[in-house]
């Protein structure tokens, strides 16, 4: 099955849910990688197993950034997974 992108006002239904972000942009800079460097965009994405997809830039990976995303975007009952 194919990935379909989720509404931005909708909520994943109950199911396992995949937590992760990614950094795109600005070239390595020498000695820098990932969040060390600077320049980069931050998106940040949430992947209900063999369903939907949300994705959102973010400024940075602080707890007050990313919590309010995934409190608004999973249901409490859903099992989640990442790699923190």
């Amino acid at each position: 099955m194919i990935a379909q992108y989720c509404d931005a006002n909708s909520v994943f239904e109950v199911g396992e849910i995949e937590v992760d972000e990614s950094n795109f942009g600005a070239k390595r800079v020498r000695g820098k990688r990932c969040r060390g460097a600077r320049g980069k965009t931050i998106v940040f994405g949430l992947l209900k197993r063999d369903s939907k997809v949300y994705t959102q830039v973010v400024r940075n990976y602080s707890v007050g950034e990313l919590l309010p995303i995934i409190e608004d975007k999973i249901s409490k009952e859903s099992v989640i997974y990442t790699d923190y």
